[in-house]
């Protein structure tokens, strides 16, 4: 699983049935996240659930050999949690406990990539948004948050003990994982510019994680053994990207709106990915991965209809562009340029609401042919489909 780089799509069934226009149209507690100067529109003390299943395909074929792969493991899971409490008419507190940045994929062991990239990569990030609303004026409020990250890096690879060791031997698997944790910060902006017309900034800054854990080599040769250790501590360091964003909102009528936004990702902060193994660095032949990432952009629509008191319909269209570049393509994270349709629906009784969604997420084919690894070049295939549900309960 992988969007805008390493970024995840908005959790909330309501942020995805209209993804392209979160950041004015969305008013359910994932706004502690998505926009907090919006936390104000809950007058009610709330508690939202999420919950997204993701399916993904991926497909390889070699330019050079004509050799075809695909992912395995296609499904994946996803939740979070938030809660929103009113503290005074113009204050309102907030706090969110979700996955913002993450990875998974899984090739085959003995596949095309056998060697030159992980099998198995994960990276799983979990945070915790404490953050506060403030309505300053009746046409202005601002909200602000800390985002608290812990996150867990793991890579499985295949290892070619014959290379080091000159003559034939079993293969071994490498194992490198790691944990941290990191601080950082974001804001939103609302402001009312006319009587159905209004604007939103966002802005978060990035998050610097450190990774500590352990490396393992399995099957180390026994002329090897004295040279290289089973064990070693591991490091490595990821800079989770900055943002800016700005949407804009219309209300047509008390039922129908929609809304644009744009938001710029500042994804060059992967500019490489450090792998530290301590005395046995010199089996990695480096010092890490060279990603070199671009910055890059989302723009979207979407559309909010509120059909009956209890029953509000929506629908988005989203496009991100992709941070890779093909010189530093990794199998590791098989993305492109992407657009986003979504559907989706709320209800409400009493004070419980449920809401659906359903995103088609096709990916751009892509042809890389001047990667640094000759490995990777080739032709990929990728699409994801996400069913999202959310349940939401007022105090």
């Amino acid at each position: 699983m992988s969007a805008e780089g390493l970024r995840s799509l908005p959790d909330s069934a309501g942020g995805l049935g209209m993804v392209g226009a979160r950041m004015t149209l969305l008013d359910d507690p994932s706004v502690v996240r998505a926009n907090p100067a919006s936390m104000g529109q809950i007058t009610d003390s709330s508690l939202m659930l999420n919950f997204q299943a993701w399916h993904g395909e991926t497909d390889f074929k070699s330019s050079a050999t004509g050799a075809e792969d695909s992912m395995i493991l296609n499904w994946k899971l996803l939740g979070s949690i938030y809660s929103v409490i009113p503290l005074s008419e113009k204050l309102s507190f907030g706090f969110g406990v979700s996955v913002p940045f993450g990875l998974s994929i899984n090739w085959p062991r003995d596949g095309a990539f056998r060697y030159t990239a992980p099998y198995d990569a994960v990276l799983e990030t979990v945070a915790l948004n404490p953050a506060l609303s403030y309505e300053l004026t009746d046409w202005l409020s601002v909200g602000a948050g800390l985002d608290v990250f812990y996150s867990r890096l793991k890579l499985d690879q295949a290892f070619p003990w014959f290379i080091p060791l000159g003559a034939p031997t079993p293969d071994g698997d490498l194992t490198m994982e790691g944990t941290g944790w990191g601080i950082g910060s974001y804001m939103g902006i609302n402001v009312q510019i006319a009587e159905r017309h209004r604007l939103a900034f966002t802005g978060r800054l990035p998050v610097t994680v450190s990774y500590q854990g352990e490396a393992t080599w399995s099957n180390v040769p026994g002329p090897l053994a004295g040279v290289f250790k089973s064990r070693t501590d591991f490091g490595s360091e990821i800079q989770f990207p900055g943002s800016i964003g700005v949407g804009y909102a219309w209300d047509i009528t008390d039922r129908l709106a929609v809304g644009v936004e744009y938001e710029w990702i500042q994804n060059s902060t992967h500019d490489d990915l450090p792998l530290e193994v301590g005395g046995n660095q010199a089996l990695l032949g480096g010092d890490g991965l060279s990603l070199k990432w671009k910055d890059s952009y989302s723009t979207g629509i979407g559309l909010r209809y509120r059909a009956t008191k209890n029953l509000t319909l929506r629908a988005g269209y989203l496009y991100s562009s992709s941070p890779l570049r093909d010189s530093t393509y990794i199998p590791s994270v098989p993305a492109n340029d992407r657009h986003l349709f979504s559907i989706g629906g709320g209800y409400t009784r009493g004070k419980n609401t449920i809401d659906v969604s359903y995103t088609f997420m096709p990916m751009e084919s892509r042809s890389v042919r001047g990667a640094s690894q000759p490995a990777f070049n080739g032709d990929y295939d990728y699409n994801w489909n996400v069913l999202a549900l959310s349940y939401t309960r007022r105090f």
